[in-house]
């Protein structure tokens, strides 16, 4: 079994490296990706660190990158594996993350305030690899008057609010991320010269009515190497329906839980919601022609 859609503390999950490392053992999976939002420190880390005391299978260096697909006009991520480190450092070093997610927090609490919502007004981000959505979200569950101010304004945290809301341009709390991001074809572009292969990642959870549609257009438009077809919140035949995909572009397959910990406590290590079962057989034909960690 395998898991290669794995989020730490240097994101916005709630488990640290040696955490993950440790649940990747007591699930006995053979093949893991630590695939935190636009940073990469996780490994920096695990160089750093005895492996073998915590974990016995194989490490995949990977990272989950936002970017913007400007024919959808939405924000989608890319899951790039077995990049050199230190070029895809220098790409994150070059782009002011930090700085954009701080001007959304700012903005989100505006909006916020103009609808009643409660939540402290000094609210900050905290380390360098928060989002300000995540950060939002979490300050608005503290306090249960918020359930009936969301209800009254139709605020939905579901599947969070990212998606629910600062992506959707019906909502106020909607921020247009194309000047703030780079696009798909730049993106792809610099997992490329950093020798690693991309996958389009959750394709269904995007607000997208065809998903089919847009996936043949990404595939025809620009270089994908592959799709994360096994999915926590995937149906079995939307897993199939990009199997299909796979097969009819000659693409590769991958497949993650998207664990995050507290965040998504229904998420568990290599098993999703209970029933997800990602056989490492799908990643063989691409595994060992990447860079691994280990």
């Amino acid at each position: 079994m395998i898991d290669l859609h794995i989020h730490s503390t240097y994101s916005d999950g709630s488990c640290s490296v040696k955490e993950i490392l440790q649940e990747a053992e007591n699930k006995k999976l053979e093949y893991i990706s630590i695939t935190d939002h636009d940073c990469v420190n996780a490994y920096k880390e695990l160089e750093n660190m005895n492996i073998n005391t915590y974990y016995k299978g194989k490490i995949i260096v990977g990272c989950e990158f936002k970017c913007y697909l400007e024919e959808f006009c939405i924000p989608i991520e890319i899951l790039g594996y077995g990049f050199d480190l230190n070029t895809i450092k220098e790409y994150f070093e070059n782009n002011d993350i930090m700085g954009i997610q701080k001007n959304y927090l700012e903005y989100l609490k505006k909006q916020g305030k103009k609808v009643g919502l409660i939540f402290d007004e000094n609210l900050k981000l905290m380390d360098n690899h928060s989002y300000a959505s995540a950060v939002f979200e979490t300050e608005l569950l503290k306090y249960s008057e918020n359930k009936e101010i969301m209800k009254k304004h139709h605020i939905s945290l579901e599947p969070n609010f990212y998606r629910a809301e600062q992506c959707n341009k019906n909502s106020i709390f909607y921020i247009d991320e194309n000047k703030d991001f780079i696009d798909i074809k730049g993106l792809l572009e610099k997992i490329h010269e950093a020798k690693g292969i991309a996958f389009l990642a959750h394709p269904y959870i995007y607000p997208i009515d065809n998903v089919e549609e847009m996936v043949e257009y990404i595939v025809n438009t620009y270089q994908l190497d592959g799709i994360e077809c096994y999915y926590s919140t995937f149906t079995e035949e939307q897993k199939q329906t990009m199997i299909n995909c796979t097969k009819k572009y000659n693409l590769y397959i991958s497949g993650g839980t998207d664990f995050h910990g507290m965040p998504k406590p229904d998420i568990k290590m290599g098993k999703g919601k209970g029933n997800l079962r990602i056989p490492k057989q799908v990643i063989l034909n691409w595994v060992n022609k990447i860079n691994s960690f280990r």
